[in-house]
């Protein structure tokens, strides 16, 4: 039995292409104001990306041993409660669920195994208000990999 939270990168499929590396942020040389360069600043921010992506890693194992508590506390949804919830769908392929998020920041997915079965959290302080929901995966059916594009989050299976 595995008792640890395994987390699950969310690849980004429709990803937008405008960042700026971070010497074109601005090319308006000395002909500028702090005003426009904080606009640019605050518009290309892939320079925070590695302190976002610590800051979600550091939240998420502080909270998973408060989590763990509540998650007994409230039991875990059947993957068919799930889908009811989240207006989802499974075929023998995966999980589609209708949440769109613009970074893999917007949301943290993990795993564990538990009594043979995966038990799947997905955390997101910015979706609905925050959610937080633990589930049970189907029989037979592990995680391979996890995908977001045009607002569906994709939970392959293996």
């Amino acid at each position: 039995m595995e008792l640890t939270w395994q987390r699950h990168e969310i690849e980004i499929l429709d990803r937008e292409s405008n960042i700026k590396h971070h010497s074109q942020l601005s090319t308006n040389g000395l002909d500028t104001n702090a005003q426009n360069l904080h606009k640019d600043f605050i518009k290309n921010l892939p320079h925070l990306s590695e302190v976002r992506n610590e800051h979600m890693g550091i939240m998420a194992d502080i909270s998973s041993k408060i989590e763990d508590a509540k998650s007994k506390n409230r039991g875990l949804l059947s993957t068919e409660d799930l889908l009811n919830e989240f207006d989802g769908e499974m075929d023998e392929k995966g999980i589609s669920l209708p949440i769109k998020i613009h970074s893999s920041n917007d949301m943290v997915i993990q795993s564990r195994v538990e009594n043979e079965n995966q038990i799947v959290r997905i955390i997101s302080a910015s979706i609905n208000g925050g959610i937080f929901r633990s589930f049970i995966m189907p029989n037979g059916c592990e995680i391979s990999s996890i995908s977001s594009g045009n607002g569906i989050i994709e939970i392959l299976f293996r």
